[in-house]
């Protein structure tokens, strides 16, 4: 009889003990069931990982990133094996800490890169967004309001938003295809969205926005 306190005792243990005792198992089946899996130490492949949380539009510096090792049959398409690769990207999208960088994460393209002085950057949708399909980056465009139609039939002339303002980019995929420059990637092509991206002064960037509302926006490629 004085046996049975003693293995209640040891029961009771081992049931406390138990989370321990299942990571212990645990970790014991991840060395044997992946044995490929090694450390920054050890051998495998080196690749880069973020080493923390990002948003979409960071710049890379060094301190955002470290190196570790894979093995080579775990490492995804485009997976940066160099730190240099990634310094001075920006992330397209927002990522986790640890994360692999693949080159189809990041952009050397920055819309402001290059903006002339006092300029700020527009987003103008076009009513006529089969314009888009024949601009690019580098362009040249007044960008122009109608009312519209009025009551009686008659035209109303077009007032004009901003004068001979370079184009930064033109949406979609069909922009990029052409060579332009696509920085409004993600579903529609330029001539579903008709939006574009251009550098005004801070006063037509107003107008424009003021006019969006209520008027037919269009533009007119002109000479650089």
């Amino acid at each position: 009889m004085g046996r049975l306190p003693e293995r209640r005792t040891v029961r009771a243990l081992a049931w406390r003990a138990r989370w321990a005792i299942w990571a212990l198992f645990a970790a014991l089946l991840v060395r044997i069931a992946l044995p490929g899996v090694v450390s920054a130490a050890g051998g495998g492949e080196p690749v880069v990982v973020l080493a923390h949380d990002l948003a979409a539009g960071s710049q890379l510096t060094a301190v955002d990133l470290r190196l570790t090792r894979l093995p080579a049959a775990a490492l995804p398409d485009g997976a940066l094996v160099s730190a240099d690769q990634a310094v001075g990207n920006r992330l397209t999208i927002d990522l986790p800490g640890g994360m692999v960088l693949v080159e189809s994460l990041l952009s050397s393209a920055n819309v402001l890169d290059g903006l002339p002085a006092g300029k700020v950057a527009a987003a103008v949708r076009l009513n006529d967004p089969g314009m888009t399909a024949v601009l690019a980056a580098g362009d040249r465009i007044d960008v122009m309001a109608s009312p519209g139609p009025s009551g009686s039939g008659s035209i109303a002339p077009a007032q004009r938003l901003a004068k001979s303002v370079q184009v930064l980019g033109v949406s979609g995929l069909g922009a990029a295809e052409d060579g332009g420059s696509d920085l409004f990637a993600g579903g529609a092509s330029a001539t579903e969205s008709g939006l574009l991206l251009v550098a005004v002064s801070p006063e037509e960037a107003a107008l424009i926005g003021g006019a969006a509302s209520w008027a037919l926006i269009t533009a007119v490629l002109v000479p650089p």
